[in-house]
């Protein structure tokens, strides 16, 4: 759903120069049908409104034709950057419009524009016009290109330092003074909900906001343990959330899961501990999911990274818990992980958490242990152990967590879940 934030526009005021905020949606939103491609962009300017906001920055946001939409505001800084990290935009450009009646006075406007940022420095002009003229695209680069090239270090097509990039529509251009990609995708909220499971390390986060930008709202889940740090985990999902989850209310979900280890350490052989740990975790976690609604899990496995998600025990985790489970880092390497982590803006937080608790106690771990095996390990476990785990069931909203804020219990009727 759209935030019900009242959104005000009264401070909101044009530049003394016309400039504005212009926003390119995402493309994958024009293959919709029109009918669905209208209730993407009508839950893409609600994200962009609540996230205008939240950020105490007055602006307008109007939708300008089929294929982009406009911020008006006096911080236009600040609008942008609002709108970089929003879903369903691909990308922001801080644009001045200019009025012409010829070519040549088209050219003395951009290059009035443009001066500024070409001097001493190697430069290409970029027009792309819509309409009827009788000149080319190319005409107006080369008119463009002959007022500026005195002042530059030349023209370079290939590699430039600086483009000029017009948009011409009509007797209308918008010079394009800025210009930084968004995080593209689909709109916050334009898909079902689904519920993350969250360590507080460096994968799980970006497993969420990998979902996220396909427009999935995220509820989190966090398994406590003594080998965790719960908190920072919560943090690390808050920070995620004020970042990127505009036009959406998460929810945190923590289950204390340390009865769970301490029998697993007490009672099974080391080698299969990891992965009869990950089942239970994942069978939990579709209580949770199934208790409040969601019908898919998230998690942060990458193939064969830790010897849990290799593919024979991530297909003997998945048989056990009969719950849909998406894996969006499943084919990245770490590297890649941790690459889209600083990109997220998760990572500084993530590298100061314990990651991954170790149950092996220094022993061989199974890398390919059977069903029947992983069974039988299983049964030396108590029968109740997930229903005590989720008696110590917690929740609150996103927006009302604080680092100290107590959680809300939640009653836990045993679920339907198929395990075997």
């Amino acid at each position: 759903m759209v935030s019900g934030h009242t959104y005000l526009m009264h401070d909101a005021a044009p530049r003394p120069n016309g400039e504005f905020v212009r926003l390119v949606p995402s493309g994958e939103v024009y293959l919709k049908s029109r009918r669905t491609r209208d209730r993407f962009m009508q839950v893409l300017i609600g994200n962009l409104r609540a996230g205008l906001d939240d950020a105490a920055v007055a602006a307008s946001v109007r939708r300008t034709g089929h294929h982009e939409l406009s911020l008006d505001a006096v911080d236009l800084v600040g609008a942008g950057e609002v709108a970089a990290r929003t879903f369903g935009v691909n990308r922001v450009e801080w644009v001045q419009p200019v009025e012409f009646e010829t070519r040549e006075q088209l050219a003395k406007l951009v290059a009035e524009a443009a001066r500024e940022r070409i001097i001493g420095k190697k430069f290409a002009v970029r027009v792309r016009r819509h309409g009827s003229h009788d000149w080319t695209s190319n005409d107006a680069e080369i008119d463009i290109g002959a007022l500026l090239l005195d002042d530059s270090a030349g023209v370079d097509l290939s590699n430039p330092e600086v483009t000029v990039t017009v948009h011409v529509h009509g007797e209308r251009a918008l010079v394009v003074n800025d210009a930084v990609p968004g995080p593209d995708g689909l709109p916050l909220g334009t898909q079902r909900s689904v519920l993350a499971l969250l360590s507080g390390g460096i994968d799980s986060p970006v497993a969420a906001w990998m979902m996220m930008r396909r427009g999935c709202p995220v509820d989190f889940l966090h398994l406590k343990l003594d080998c965790s740090v719960s908190d920072h985990a919560l943090v690390v999902g808050d920070d995620l959330v004020r970042r990127w989850g505009k036009g959406q209310d998460s929810r945190f979900h923590v289950v204390d899961f340390q009865d769970v280890k301490d029998q697993l350490q007490d009672r099974l052989r080391p080698g299969a501990r990891q992965v009869v740990l990950k089942q239970l975790m994942l069978a939990a976690a579709a209580r949770v999911a199934q208790r409040s609604g969601t019908q898919l899990l998230v998690t942060g496995d990458s193939l064969g990274q830790v010897s849990s998600q290799t593919a024979a025990h991530l297909a003997e985790i998945d048989a056990y818990v009969n719950f849909p489970t998406l894996r969006p880092l499943v084919g990245m390497t770490k590297d890649e992980i941790v690459t889209r982590s600083r990109q997220v803006g998760t990572y500084e937080l993530s590298i100061r958490a314990r990651e991954v608790c170790d149950l092996s106690g220094g022993h061989p771990v199974d890398t390919r242990a059977s069903a029947a095996t992983l069974d039988r390990e299983r049964r030396k476990l108590d029968d109740t152990i997930l229903d005590s785990a989720l008696g110590a069931w917690e929740s609150v909203a996103a927006s009302d967590w604080a680092p100290g804020v107590p959680l809300t219990p939640v009653s836990a009727e045993p679920a339907a879940v198929a395990v075997l």
